[in-house]
């Protein structure tokens, strides 16, 4: 299993979406490749590989091929290494917002806020945010004129394919 399978291993586990929504076969916008690079940047590469590897040894353990595989193996990740999580829970925001959070952990008047900064323009626009709204960004749109007069596919439809 190289690296970026097993990124995307954990970020279907973390996210909820099908592998053919976070890499697709046809990966127009590689937006995991610039996931992976900013997780590591912003975390350090060490954890990341740290993350995975540890995602690995835990996958082998895990019983059983079922849908919810990748969910198993990430409860038992937090379970064995519960400093992982809030790593992973930043993961997660980038995955859904395309920003990168930023906690403010002072005793100012902010200490408890989320801060965010956007990676790019691109991962704003494939943010999963707009997938689980059924909507699209601002802007930006596949969508072909007059969409809105029909109900919106189901969410399954969003959760499983790209877009």
């Amino acid at each position: 299993m190289t690296p970026m399978d097993t990124f995307i291993s954990l970020s279907i586990g973390l996210t909820g979406f099908k592998r053919g929504a976070l890499a697709p076969d046809d990966d127009t916008h590689d937006i995991k490749s610039l996931y992976l690079k900013t997780f590591a940047e912003r975390v350090t590469q060490a954890t990341v590989d740290d993350i995975l590897l540890w995602y690995r040894l835990i996958d082998k353990r895990v019983l059983g091929n079922t849908p919810d595989r990748e969910e198993r193996v990430v409860t038992v990740l937090f379970a064995d290494k519960p400093e992982y999580e809030l790593p992973c829970r930043k993961l997660l925001f980038l995955w859904y917002a395309g920003a990168w959070p930023t906690v403010v952990d002072t005793p100012a008047s902010t200490h408890g806020q989320t801060f965010s900064e956007v990676i790019s323009a691109e991962s704003y626009i494939q943010g999963l945010v707009w997938r689980v709204m059924q909507s699209h960004p601002m802007g930006s749109t596949t969508y072909n004129y007059g969409y809105w007069a029909n109900p919106p596919p189901p969410l399954s439809a969003y959760l499983e394919n790209p877009v």
